[in-house]
């Protein structure tokens, strides 16, 4: 009996001392592993930093400049919706009232932009946009809806939508391809923002 109890404590010290060297080397892997990881880390900050050193000039300031674009048409469309619901009066210029070509270049003003009073004179101005790639903030055009030529402006919104200081609604926004009325006297558009 005192033998077995000898030979079973010796294999206990033996399997706590196996358990002891597993752990130990469990650990030793853990901080390996840690260790490894950081030096996954490093290198991928050393590649990252030899990728902008060596990059051309702009590669990175061309998707910034894009986005700044953006910003300041989004803007633009979000300065129009503020005034949602101001009645229309012919020759108004704002805030309290428009008329088309008196709403779009107050909103424009609010920006920075100065642009004719006129319809007809503002469709002169800016580059010419074709139907299809329309940007936020773009002036699109209407012929004959009061009188023949160049007679109504409005500023895209997004999603075929206009924004627009119309007769019968004040400032409101109209879908482009539903309205028929506005869709049947399109006569272009032009980008002003940059």
């Amino acid at each position: 009996m005192g033998h077995d109890h000898l030979v079973h404590r010796e294999r206990s010290v033996k399997e706590r001392g196996r358990v002891a060297l597993s752990a130990e080397s469990r650990k030793g892997e853990h901080s390996l592993f840690k260790s490894n990881r950081s030096l996954k880390v490093l290198a991928s900050l050393l590649l990252m930093a030899v990728v902008i050193t060596f990059a051309p000039i702009g590669v990175f300031s061309n998707e910034a400049e894009a986005a700044t674009r953006f910003a300041n048409r989004y803007s633009v469309v979000r300065t129009a919706r503020k005034y949602m619901g101001r009645p229309y009066i012919f020759g108004a210029n704002g805030p309290r009232s428009f008329d088309c070509s008196g709403f779009t270049r107050y909103v424009y003003r609010l920006h920075g932009y100065y642009i004719p009073r006129t319809a007809a004179a503002q469709s002169r101005v800016g580059k010419f946009v074709s139907s299809g790639n329309w940007r936020y903030g773009d002036l699109i055009f209407f012929r004959n809806t009061y009188k023949r030529g160049i007679s109504h402006v409005g500023i895209y919104a997004g999603n075929n939508r206009i924004i627009h200081a119309w007769p019968r609604s004040g400032v409101t926004v109209h879908n482009f391809r539903t309205y028929s009325y506005l869709r049947t006297r399109y006569a272009g558009a032009r980008r002003i923002l940059k």
